[in-house]
Parts: structure tokens; sequence; C-alpha cells
């Protein structure tokens, strides 16, 4: 009996032991490789050619990290379809803590904009006038693709907008190569302000890097308000139509069929580590 209960506790500690290390394993950090050069922010991946990738699920989603003495550039490979969610419409939120703790206190979301003709006319009038002429050739095109960013504060808000030519912007670009997605991320490493891009670290510190997409968009929240409006009126109209009972599908109480709430799409977010890399010279 004693030799039953001593084999199954060194197996139950094994086990503990196992899964400690695997938890341990799952949060270790990630080191980022020095950039002789600054990187091109393309959504390619030739500038990252030798440069190690770090699973964060295997044969479904990499990132790597690389750094010069001016910014941090970060890489996002999600190789498996189901892993992209709605990160068309949610775009991919960067927290950066550059003390280390893995806190959403500051992030800058990444998103890619369509804009309309007069929409981009007003983008472009931000940083200074166009003649007329830049603006009829403006809008014979039918719209425009514009790589945003924007600082969000610890509520997840979007900071006042400050202007880039007092400070250098944080960039990104997205590209497909068949089922991969490819995202690059360009940012300061200075920040001059809360209201600004940046790391607010040094080569040679270690910053708290998290990585959030996916899940329910705008446009989704919408459409689903809008079903439930359009299913309380159904409600409304069965209640009092005098038939003296009610025929309700599964809902918020006094909702008709069509406020069924429609499956939330998966958010993804994971954090890591990164020691930012000294000039070899």
């Amino acid at each position: 009996m004693k030799k039953t209960s001593l084999r199954f506790f060194a197996a139950s500690a094994a086990l503990i032991l196992g899964s400690a290390l695997a938890a341990g394993a799952g949060q270790a950090g990630a080191s980022s490789a020095w950039a002789d050069q600054p990187v091109t922010i393309d959504g390619l991946k030739q500038d990252w050619e030798g440069v190690p990738l770090t699973d964060w699920k295997k044969d479904a989603v990499s990132y790597a990290f690389r750094n010069d003495g001016e910014s941090l550039y970060a890489l996002l490979v999600i190789r498996d379809p189901k892993y992209k969610s709605t990160i068309e419409g949610t775009g991919v939120t960067l927290y950066l803590d550059a003390k280390g703790a893995k806190a959403k206190s500051y992030a800058i979301l990444f998103r890619r904009l369509r804009l309309g003709p007069e929409e981009y006319i007003a983008h472009l009038e931000k940083r200074g006038p166009l003649s007329e002429d830049d603006k009829a050739g403006i809008r014979r095109k039918a719209g425009f693709y514009l790589y945003h960013h924007q600082v969000l504060d610890r509520k997840g808000q979007p900071v006042g907008a400050l202007n880039e030519a007092l400070s250098r912007p944080a960039v990104f670009k997205y590209a497909a190569e068949g089922p991969v997605a490819v995202y690059e991320f360009s940012v300061p490493l200075a920040r001059g302000s809360e209201l600004a891009a940046g790391v607010g670290a040094a080569p040679g510190a270690s910053v708290a890097v998290g990585f959030e997409w996916g899940g329910e968009t705008e446009e989704m929240r919408k459409a689903a308000a809008k079903r439930l409006r359009e299913g309380a009126n159904t409600a409304n109209e069965q209640v009092g139509g005098g038939l003296g009972g009610q025929s309700l599908d599964s809902g918020p109480r006094g909702a008709g069929p069509s406020a069924k709430r429609m499956p939330t799409p998966k958010k993804y977010v994971f954090w890591t580590t990164v020691k930012l890399a000294t000039s070899p010279n």
C-alpha cells in the first residue's frame, strides 16, 4: 500500500513539475537581433532572413524582433488561416511596457483603413495644402488604403492625435503569401510623450510586448444591436397581437427570433519579454 502511494506521489510530482516547466517555457522571452540598417516595412520577409522566429502557436503563429538605435521592428507571421479571426477589421494592437510588466496601460493600434477620395484629401491636408490638380487626380480614384496607427490609453481609448511632423511615426504593412499573412511593424524607441508612438526604452533594455487581434469588430457590434432592436419589435408585435400567447426563440427576454446572438469571433492575445539588442560596434 505504501509503495503504491509512493509511486502515485512520484508520478503526481513529475506531472506537476512537467506542467510548471511547460508553463515557464511558454512564458520564455525573446531576443531582438541587431539591425545594421533600417528594416524596410513592406509586409515581406526579406529583411528577416537569418533571424530566428519564435512560435506562439507551433506551425500557426510566429514572431520575431529586430532593433537598431532608433526603432524596434516586429514581425508577426500567421500561417494557419483560423488564427486570422477578424484581423482585417480589428487590426493588431501592440502593448508596450518598458518596465517589463504585462500591463495594458499603453498601446498602439495598427489598422488598414479604406478611405474614399474626399476622406483621403482631408487626411493629406492635415499635413499641408493640396493643389486643385492633385485633388482632381485623387477624385478620379475609387478609394485608397491607409495604413494607420493610433496610440491608445490604459482604457483602450484613442488619445489625441499628435502632429507627426513633431515626432517620428510608427509604421506597419502587411501582405499575403498564399494562406500566410505577414505583418511588419516599426516603432520608435524614444517616446517624447504619452501622446507619441514609441517604446520608451533604449538598446539593451527589456520590454514587455503584447500582441492582440481578432474578436468582435465595431461593424459586428452595430449589426448585433440592430438585430436586438428588430427582435424586440417583433416580440412586441407578437405579444400585442391579441392571440393570447408568445412564440419567442432563445435570446434576451422579450426578444424575437432575429435577436439571436451570432457566435463571437475569437480574440487572440499573447505576451513576450523582449531583450533589445545593442550595437556590436
